[in-house]
């Protein structure tokens, strides 16, 4: 007898536990604190300029945006690309895109907190990251 009742009470706990974490919040995915829009600066051997990097979670899942890149003293050299690639592995950041020429890729990598970022930055043959870097620099961001 004492059996019949201890099978229900077990089939209402197991029932409670599955409801409990189809309902329960999802964890934030690595880099969500710092989707959004981020503005600042860059330096490099010879130039520097200002750019800003906005940050989102695409339909895939996976971190995408784009970035504004202009270059002080003008030159015409402004422009803006969408990122090829981009992630977080806790507060760290990589990311790629390919400047206007067609003939080059950018890499970013660097450390975010909640207010700001900074890191450095390469340029090299596109799709041949074994090449060396043609130039290098650092960044630095904030949130906007």
């Amino acid at each position: 007898m004492r059996m019949q009742r201890i099978k229900p009470a077990c089939w209402l706990l197991l029932a409670s536990l599955w409801l409990g974490a189809q309902i329960a919040p999802a964890v934030a995915a690595d880099g969500d604190q710092y989707l959004g829009t981020w503005s600042g600066t860059w330096r490099g051997d010879d130039s520097s300029g200002h750019f800003q990097l906005t940050l989102e979670r695409g339909s895939e899942g996976k971190v995408t945006g784009s970035i504004a890149v202009s270059q002080d003293g003008g030159g015409g050299s402004d422009y803006t690309a969408k990122l090829k690639s981009a992630g977080f592995v806790g507060d760290k950041f990589a990311a790629a895109y390919e400047p206007p020429d067609g003939q080059s890729e950018v890499n970013l990598k660097g450390t975010f907190s909640p207010n700001g970022a900074d890191g450095d930055w390469s340029v090299g043959a596109k799709d041949q990251p074994a090449n060396p870097a043609v130039a290098t620099g650092t960044w630095k961001i904030a949130k906007k």
